[in-house]
């Protein structure tokens, strides 16, 4: 995609963000006249704000610190000669979320590929109720640090080229008992890119940036047991080409504290710019691997 056109459709979901955000904040508040209460919230759309390899909009009650595991296995193409993936090269993810209120969360982690420190904020604008607003809608922030050896960067490297951000506004609802679906737009940045990112109409440019569009799925089977599903998109690349889409499907299990998700999917980034942007596993040709989450939750 030309370069002019990549910063015209990232002006212009900027824009779009920025716009529902500020609708989804003025509908989100209960008009005061005719009203003496306010209508009840719906129970979270999700058990635990994190799935697959996405973010959901659920935050934990406030004061709640979150310890996170994330583990992604290599993939399976090798067949028995790793064992599918479980001998193979993995990648891990370890974090601690802690919930200022009820509608703010601040994290910092640490994963294994590429030794990236991250910085996390999330923040709901809108909590679905009952009889009342429809949705839930949040706003996730990730910033990055790449704290590979500077020799990895190049020529006339600078601090801030371990830099990369990922902005996301998510839009949930939960339908009945049983059913939760979420929507996701994203924007990515990198600082820097490999040399093999070129712009194809620019040579001497490169692409920084991308947009992603997610969806994800639940279904309780049982009051602790999910079905869970979940689809991203990075849309300024062709369907054919890396970095490829992330495809996750798996099963969840709940209590009032852990959050236990096993599951395949195909990007092993475990950090969501990393899954945008470098998601070499072409999930339609095999690339799929083993993965699992484990979150428990302190309350104080």
């Amino acid at each position: 995609m030309h370069k002019s056109t990549i910063k015209i459709t990232k002006n212009v979901l900027l824009s779009l963000l920025f716009t529902i955000t500020c609708i989804g904040i003025t509908m989100g508040q209960d008009s005061i006249s005719g009203k003496k209460e306010r209508k009840h919230l719906v129970k979270p759309a999700f058990e635990s704000g994190y799935f697959i390899a996405d973010q959901t909009v659920t935050i934990p009650h406030a004061k709640s610190l979150e310890f996170v595991i994330q583990h992604d296995f290599g993939t399976i193409q090798n067949g028995w000669t790793d064992l599918g993936g479980l001998w193979g090269a993995s990648n891990i993810h370890l974090g601690l979320n802690f919930s200022i209120t009820n509608h703010l969360l601040v994290g910092i982690g640490t994963t294994k590929n590429k030794r990236i420190q991250n910085f996390d904020l999330k923040y709901t604008f809108a909590r679905q109720r009952d009889g009342g607003f429809p949705l839930t809608i949040a706003y996730y922030m990730n910033f990055d640090i790449n704290c590979t050896n500077k020799s990895t960067f190049g020529k006339d490297f600078t601090a801030t080229d371990r830099f990369s951000y990922f902005h996301e506004i998510m839009f949930a609802r939960r339908f009945g008992k049983r059913i939760s679906l979420q929507l996701g737009l994203a924007y990515v940045h990198y600082n820097i890119v490999d040399s093999t990112m070129k712009d194809t109409h620019d040579n001497t440019s490169f692409k920084n940036d991308n947009i992603n569009i997610s969806g994800i799925g639940r279904l309780k089977v049982t009051p602790q047991t999910s079905i869970i599903l979940s689809y991203s998109q990075p849309v300024l690349t062709y369907l054919n080409t890396t970095p490829w889409p992330n495809f996750g499907l798996g099963v969840e299990i709940s209590t009032s504290t852990h959050c236990f998700q096993i599951f395949i999917t195909s990007a092993q980034g475990l950090v969501p710019q990393e899954t945008v942007m470098y998601n070499n596993n072409n999930p339609y040709n095999g690339g799929i691997l083993f993965g699992f989450n484990i979150t428990r939750l302190w309350s104080f």
